[in-house]
């Protein structure tokens, strides 16, 4: 029977897409950043994002931005939030604290907007702060602020400029009982996208196709957009860590890498598989089946105040012999971004023990490496989840979508 994406889509539980992270949260967030701030001795503090990295100024303000950069800068009794004219109406909508500046290094780089004036960044410290400020504390990573903005900000002031990026890597790394709902949320949503493309993927199709059945899916029952492309990579293109879907022909017995990461309220949770197209051969199956008892023997490491790092060890340790060593570690962070978080991986040689409060991916990756008959170029396997430390210490995985899944299970 052919794939019915209108019928699929009907069938799917619903999923409460209008529960929201409130002002309430956010207006609680900037109090505890001042406060942080204020026992530094930082007059202000200045976050950085963009559609790539917009974790910081979204975790302040829920401005999510597209295209234009955006900057957050919070004073002792005031928050703003500059972008450049075509963001304007955007960051106003969908705000949850904070007002507006438009700041002209901020606008898309060439345009010109006749009518618009624009503030000096200068002027928007010196509101913010009601004084020129004496010291400035960095809220976003230096890897990720870019060079001209911080340019801008040393020659828009005689501040000190103090790099106080551990405030927001430590606030954002510890998810509140809500941020866990909307994550989990987003979970289910990723399910769907994924169970829709192991529900419509047979030879012939496309990749492209494939994934547009999940990003379909997916904005139907109202993600607000992905965290990353949908990945699709088959065949020779396996191997590709993080390939986006292509126009390359499915075929049969192939192995092909499926990922789906949706967002709800800004956060993320991913789910990734990895399937054989039609009859899987012995290599294909000893890998996929190696694989699959090792992730699960590590997701049993799971718990609140185990160490960490026995995740990563115990896969390791299973797949070392086999000479199926994973490419990166198993655990990483999510929550604005996948893999970007800047804090919460855990390697193998990591020192600490699983908190309460946090979300985390675990993801075993194997790529580019030959296995029995398999060439390095056609082996890549992913098989990924989330899974969160609610405040109680219970483990919970944000999806209920089978480790061991196969093309056609799903419909």
């Amino acid at each position: 029977m052919k794939f019915d994406i209108k019928h699929f889509v009907e069938s799917l539980p619903a999923i409460d897409v209008n529960r929201r992270i409130p002002r309430s949260e956010y207006e609680s967030r900037l109090e505890r950043v001042r406060t942080d701030l204020k026992s530094r001795s930082l007059d202000i503090g200045i976050a950085f994002g963009n559609e790539l990295r917009p974790g910081d100024t979204g975790w302040l303000t829920a401005y999510d931005p597209q295209i234009e950069p955006t900057a957050v800068v919070i004073g002792p009794k005031s928050i703003l939030i500059l972008g450049g004219p075509e963001g304007e109406a955007y960051a106003k909508e969908t705000k949850m604290v904070g007002d507006f500046r438009n700041v002209l290094e901020f606008k898309i780089p060439e345009e010109d907007y006749p009518g618009y004036s624009f503030k000096q960044l200068a002027e928007v410290i010196r509101e913010v702060c009601g004084a020129d400020p004496k010291k400035i504390g960095m809220l976003t990573l230096p890897s990720i602020l870019p060079l001209e903005i911080h340019k801008l900000i040393v020659e828009s002031t005689s501040a000190e400029i103090v790099d106080a990026s551990d405030i927001m890597l430590e606030y954002r790394y510890h998810k509140s009982p809500l941020e866990l709902a909307m994550m989990q949320i987003a979970g289910r949503i990723s399910t769907y996208g994924m169970r829709a493309m192991l529900a419509c993927i047979e030879p012939g199709m496309r990749e492209t196709e494939v994934a547009a059945c999940a990003d379909y899916v997916q904005k139907t029952v109202g993600a607000d957009r992905l965290g990353v492309n949908t990945i699709v990579c088959s065949g020779w293109r396996a191997s590709n860590v993080i390939g986006r879907a292509s126009n390359k022909v499915l075929k049969e017995n192939e192995m092909v890498v499926l990922g789906c990461s949706a967002r709800h309220d800004g956060l993320t949770s991913c789910i990734g598989r990895t399937i054989i197209l039609g009859e899987a051969n012995k290599a294909q199956a000893a890998l996929l089946k190696n694989a699959i008892v090792a992730f699960r023997k590590g997701i049993a490491q799971i718990g609140y105040d185990r160490p960490a790092n026995q995740v990563d060890h115990t896969v390791r340790s299973m797949l070392a012999p086999m000479g199926l060593s994973p490419l990166y570690s198993l655990v990483h962070g999510i929550g604005w971004t996948e893999a970007m978080e800047g804090k919460g991986a855990a390697t193998q040689y990591s020192t600490w023990k699983f908190p309460k409060g946090t979300a985390f991916m675990v993801d075993l990756g194997i790529f580019g490496r030959s296995f029995d008959s398999l060439p390095a170029n056609e082996v890549g396997l992913r098989i990924e989840d989330p899974y969160a430390i609610d405040h109680d210490g219970n483990v919970t995985v944000f999806t209920d979508l089978p480790i061991d899944c196969k093309p056609g299970q799903m419909q």
